[in-house]
């Protein structure tokens, strides 16, 4: 690309989306390498040393689960609307929509 094309309204819009491609990836990641440990913990001290009643511990990893999913939805949503506020910028639209 010559300098004129890196400048241009589809190179930023470009750019930007790659930049949140990345942020996204490292948010699935991170979160992944946060939320497995939690129930693999969570299943060996139900099922592997007996610590918590199976009856209940399963109520236990279904609340972690559930939790889990509602702050990956959360933090997702706050990324997509990040991320269309950044191409509104990108793009020269007003950024106050």
């Amino acid at each position: 690309m010559t300098s004129a094309d890196e400048t241009s309204i589809a190179a930023r819009v470009q750019a930007v989306n790659v930049d949140f491609t990345r942020r996204q990836t490292r948010l699935f990641l991170t979160f992944a390498l946060i939320e497995g440990p939690v129930l693999l913990l969570l299943a060996v001290a139900i099922y592997g040393f007996e610590l918590i009643d199976p009856q209940i511990g399963v109520w236990f990893l279904l609340a972690v689960a559930m939790i889990g999913g509602f702050l990956l939805s959360a933090l997702l949503l706050r990324l997509v609307q990040a991320r269309a506020r950044a191409v509104a910028q990108a793009r020269g639209d007003n950024p106050l929509f």
